[in-house]
């Protein structure tokens, strides 16, 4: 009997550990997807800025944004950061100063700011998400002067927000590709307010982006 018992425990002995291994690996290989407290994320944005309907005829049209943020989970849902973004426009349409010549601009903004978001299904492969930021802006605005072939730039800093929402998913455990839309706010001043006759200036953002977890 003593015999038989220890030569079933031989026989049985490589399916247990074959089992074991198997269990530990099958958990070890589980990837991680989701949100979770604690974690980082580096985003690199990329797309196109519009400026409000009673712009695009002045300031300028169609252009490109690209942005890059930094991205702190204080819950699985919550994330605080640090959001810079810059958007360029297009050249507007073309007009005619007081001199009677023949003058556009080519206009662009930068933007620094603090910027939460909460998430909707934080656990879930796939993820949407509302933002809002607040920070400063800088906008210049450069008129140039086809018909005398100058030019002169007008600019301002002040205070700046956003609004916006997004869709992201994971790509794996530590990349994630996503899109997110902005409206976006800066106040003007000086030079640049007496110039176009606006106190803010808002615009649109439709941005592709990549981000990095750690």
């Amino acid at each position: 009997m003593k015999k038989l018992f220890i030569l079933a425990a031989l026989l049985c002995a490589p399916a247990l550990y074959a089992a074991q291994q198997y269990t530990c690996c099958s958990y070890e290989e589980t990837p991680k997807y989701g949100l979770y407290t604690n974690t980082t994320r580096v985003e690199f944005y990329g797309g196109v800025s519009l400026p409000e309907d009673d712009w695009t005829q002045q300031i300028g049209d169609t252009g490109f944004s690209a942005g890059i943020a930094f991205v702190r989970n204080i819950l699985p849902w919550l994330t605080l950061g640090l959001d810079g973004n810059y958007a360029g426009f297009s050249k507007g349409d073309d007009f005619t100063t007081t001199a009677g010549d023949t003058a556009n601009f080519r206009s662009g903004v930068a933007t620094a700011m603090v910027a939460g978001r909460v998430y909707l299904f934080p656990k879930s492969m796939t993820r949407i998400y509302g933002t809002a930021g607040i920070g400063g802006g800088y906008m210049y605005a450069k008129e140039k002067n086809d018909t005398a072939d100058s030019s002169e730039t007008y600019d301002s800093t002040d205070i700046a927000w956003m609004l916006g929402a997004g869709l992201e998913f994971d790509i794996d455990e530590t990349v994630v590709f996503g899109a997110e839309g902005r409206y976006n706010w800066v106040g003007l001043r000086s030079d640049l307010k007496d110039r176009v006759g606006h106190d803010n200036f808002g615009y649109w953002t439709m941005m592709l982006k990549l981000g990095v977890k750690f």
